[in-house]
């Protein structure tokens, strides 16, 4: 008994203890609550897979649950933020798969939380092959028989082949834009050039069209090079392909919808080198060739300088405005020349003040003259054919006399610069090429004023109804046909038209076939489509005076083309000055050679001769040596397409006359330049000289 109370005892003594040790642990100055589990973070990847093409990106997106930090770990394969072998990812979880496909090509993309890195997740990314781009084939003829190609483009890998129709061709890689390849072909007619990348993601590019052997009544290579030497700056194997695809009339309506090119405004401190650049660069890499050729040639004809006006805005809005012309109609062209700023300063219209019988003022004649001499109708009456009339004693009848420039000067007063922004408009605007001239009535003769064909304007009439007649008395004399259709044949075709083949144009300029008197899309149509603009196409059907020498900026924008340059233009305007074009810098209102210049010794014209002597026949060649062996500033050439040729000299010279000179090259020729490159063991070397030697031949220079 004794016993059990004792045990009774302990145990009450134990429990106190215990509670007391509890009380104490809750309820002590230094006692903590119990620290509650960490909350478990979950990460979650979208897209969770994706398949994409070497050299593409795709976006992803982390979400991080269960706690507050979103912030993520980018990983590829395991390696942060990837490799170039893989691919990289960048910390917005942007991934950039490498340029060519991984073997293996299936790759993990990791998102791990910053804060809790045992949080993460995957995605699953497959990288296939990218898809192959051809930009050019070389040649774009081949012959009936065995064959080498070389094709330029974009994304090719090792593997590539390139299928000839539904021909696979033993196929080498150059790099990931060059291949060539050997093939037989047996049928005349076309076949589709393309590409094919292999596995993985074995993918084909589009086609590209080439000839076999004879033509079968479609557009021949050489046809479609000829063409595009009247209708662009110059043909590229890829427009020679495209023409012959699509004909020159799809060509034609194609070139009038393409986005004109434009000028950017110059800044403050830009002179006039920043526009001349801008115009290489239009030339050289623009859509709208045949706008572009166009308004160049309309230019030469009404002509403006920097000579004179050197303001670099002034020229930029020049050319934007003969740039949107081109394809308009003559009447609107003929009165945005005459109210441009531009022509105002250059040939005096600005400012030009009603008579003042006190001080002796009277109108200038400047732009009256040569509005109707140069820009429309010429000094002698025409037949519709552009030849000449003549009176009895077979003398040309002039088309008008001082009496008329004298009333054509009385139209032209009361012109003024448009108002600057801010200012107030008054007669003697200061000097500014944001619009159109404004007219002041009160400085506008208003007496009588003779025009053309003995019509006359009454007195009494106001600045803007005087011109607007008197260019509508311009824009119907049964001169402006022939006389400007004649130029732009010249231009564009020969500088030796028939009187038939300008008679048709002519014609044309009359009546576009729906009534409408003055349209340049037409025009330009009919000049480009017709017979004689075409027989040429045919080397058998050419004539001796066919074609016209290429004007130094056609001639030096033909090569850049044509060796598919990259330059940022800044040394080119130097070497046009030296063959004596400087652009936008006519030494004269005549521009800088007059289309009815007589080559020396002869009886056909050629303008563009007058510009030719012994000074420009060298800076012509020096032009094609420093092009073709890199020593032009920041410029160079890319003739990979070429070189890939170079290991039959033969095929290499009739490639490069294909694009150069549609095929047009002498037999003499051709074997002279065979016999002098095939010594010649480099590649490039071989090509750069049967290049050069083409570039700087009269066969090149003079178009046909």
């Amino acid at each position: 008994m004794q016993t059990e109370k004792k045990l009774a005892a302990r145990l009450s003594l134990t429990v106190a203890l215990c509670l007391g040790l509890l009380f104490i642990a809750s309820c002590g100055s230094d006692s903590k609550p119990a620290t509650p589990p960490p909350a478990q973070a979950e990460v979650t990847l979208m897209p969770p897979s994706a398949e994409i093409r070497a050299g593409d990106t795709v976006q992803f997106s982390a979400t991080v649950k269960g706690i507050s930090n979103q912030a993520v770990s980018w990983s590829v394969n395991g390696t942060a933020g990837g490799s170039t072998t893989v691919g990289t990812i960048d910390a917005n979880g942007l991934y950039h798969a490498p340029a060519t496909a991984p073997n293996p090509n299936s790759l993990q993309i990791q998102a791990m939380s910053t804060a809790q890195k045992s949080a993460s997740a995957s995605a699953a990314v497959t990288v296939d092959n990218p898809v192959p781009i051809v930009l050019s084939v070389l040649p774009t003829s081949v012959p009936i028989g065995n064959f080498t190609l070389s094709v330029t483009g974009k994304n090719f890998v090792n593997g590539a082949v390139i299928v000839f129709g539904s021909q696979f061709l033993t196929t080498t890689f150059v790099s990931s834009t060059q291949l060539t390849a050997t093939g037989t072909a047996s049928t005349a007619g076309q076949a589709q050039v393309t590409v094919l990348n292999p596995d993985p993601g074995s993918t084909s590019s589009s086609a590209f069209l080439i000839e076999i052997g004879q033509p079968l009544g479609q557009v021949t290579a050489d046809a479609a090079a000829r063409f595009l030497e009247q209708s662009t700056w110059g043909p590229t194997p890829a427009l020679i392909a495209q023409v012959q695809q699509v004909g020159f009339q799809n060509f034609l309506g194609e070139q009038f919808a393409a986005t004109a090119s434009t000028y950017p405004a110059p800044g403050p401190n830009d002179d006039m080198s920043v526009v001349q650049k801008e115009f290489f660069l239009n030339g050289l890499n623009g859509q709208d060739q045949l706008r572009q050729r166009v308004a160049m040639a309309l230019s030469e004809i009404m002509v403006v300088s920097a000579a004179k006006v050197g303001n670099p805005n002034a020229f930029v809005l020049w050319n934007n405005m003969m740039q949107n012309d081109a394809f308009g109609n003559f009447a609107t062209l003929l009165n945005d020349v005459t109210l441009s700023p531009v022509m105002g300063n250059y040939l005096d219209m600005v400012n030009n003040d009603r008579p003042d019988p006190n001080s002796g003022l009277k109108p200038n004649e400047n732009y009256a003259r040569e509005s109707l001499q140069l820009f429309t109708i010429g000094l002698s009456q025409l037949n519709p054919d552009g030849t000449p009339q003549l009176d009895g004693s077979g003398n040309p009848i002039p088309t008008y006399t001082q009496d008329t420039i004298d009333g054509f000067a009385k139209v032209f007063t009361g012109w003024t610069y448009p108002t600057m922004p801010g200012s107030t408009g008054q007669f003697w605007n200061p000097e500014f090429y944001g619009g159109p001239m404004i007219a002041f009535d009160q400085h506008h003769d208003t007496t009588q004023k003779l025009l053309l064909n003995g019509a006359t304007l009454p007195a009494g009439g106001t600045a803007q109804g005087d011109l607007t007649a008197a260019l509508q008395n311009i824009f119907t004399h049964p001169n402006v046909g022939p006389f400007i259709s004649q130029q732009l044949i010249q231009h564009l075709v020969t500088s030796n038209p028939s009187p038939a083949y300008v008679e048709r144009v002519a014609a044309v300029f009359n009546d576009n076939g729906s009534g409408v008197r003055g349209d340049l899309k037409a025009v330009v149509t009919a000049i480009l489509t017709d017979g004689e603009a075409r027989h040429g196409d045919d080397p058998t059907q050419a004539l001796a005076n066919d074609g016209h020498l290429k004007e130094p900026l056609l001639f030096m924008m033909n090569l850049l083309r044509e060796m598919n340059t990259t330059t940022d233009a800044g040394a080119l305007a130097n070497y046009a000055s030296n063959m004596k074009q400087t652009p936008f810098f006519s030494p004269s209102v005549f521009n800088f050679f007059p289309p009815n210049f007589v080559i020396q010794g002869s009886t056909l014209l050629g303008p563009e001769f007058a510009i030719l002597n012994t000074s420009t026949t060298i800076a012509r060649i020096n032009f094609v040596n420093d092009l073709v062996y890199g020593g032009i500033g920041n410029t160079t050439t890319d003739i990979s397409s070429f070189v890939g040729l170079a290991g039959a000299p033969d095929q290499l010279v009739d490639t490069i006359a294909s694009v150069m000179v549609h095929g047009n090259m002498s037999s003499d020729m051709r074997n002279t330049l065979i016999s002098t490159i095939t010594p010649l063991t480099d590649s490039t070397r071989r090509t750069q000289t049967a290049l050069y030697l083409i570039g700087s031949s009269s066969q090149f220079q003079v178009e046909h």
